[in-house]
Formats: C-alpha cells, structure tokens, sequence
C-alpha cells in the first residue's frame, strides 16, 4: 500500500493506493493515528485507488472517524471505487461518512 499526505486549507489529505486489507490497514491505522495524535483532525481520504477493503479496514476508518468528530474534526472520503463503494453501502457505513467526488468538495465542507 503506498499512503502520501499533503496540506490543503488546514486539511490534512492522504491518497491511498492499493489494498486495505489487513496488512494495509496496519499501514493505514499507523499513518492516521500519528496525524490524530499530532493534532490533525480534519482529514480527507482520496480513495480512488483502492479496490478492496477488509474488516480491519473498516475499523479503522471507523476509528479514526470517532477520534477527529471526539477532538472537532472529521474524516471525510473520495472517489470511492463502486467495489469499496458497495462494501459500505451493505454495511451500513454511507450514513456515518460523508463521502465526496472530489478534494476540493471535501475540504470546501470543513
């Protein structure tokens, strides 16, 4: 999995590419939970190169989310690929998530 992060508006940003499996959400937690504890909690997830997301994944999406909205933040997700799009649709997770089609559409709702 390759994780880069960038600055946009006070917002943190991460592209992620590759598989969010249980490797990958070790990679995932490990970067997120360094942003959270540095005092990072507005944060976008550009996801449009990830096509398969596990349990481990999922929780630590669902992680993180309660870590930024507990500290005045929030996680929000891009261009999910109809795969990953359909995992949270069944699970029920689209109704926690604000989920955008673009960067600047995630940062603008900050």
């Amino acid at each position: 999995m390759n994780i880069t992060e960038r600055e946009q508006n006070g917002v943190t940003i991460y592209s992620i590419e590759g598989r969010v499996d249980s490797e990958g959400a070790v990679d995932l937690d490990m970067a997120l939970q360094a942003a959270t504890a540095s005092g990072k909690h507005k944060m976008v997830l550009e996801m449009a190169e990830v096509r398969y997301i596990n349990s481990a994944g999922l929780r630590t999406l669902a992680d993180i989310l309660t870590q930024d909205q507990k500290a005045g933040g929030d996680l929000k997700l891009v261009n999910l690929h109809p795969k990953v799009q359909r995992v949270f649709q069944i699970i029920g997770f689209e109704r926690f998530f604000n989920i955008y089609e673009s960067v600047d559409e995630a940062v603008a709702a900050f």
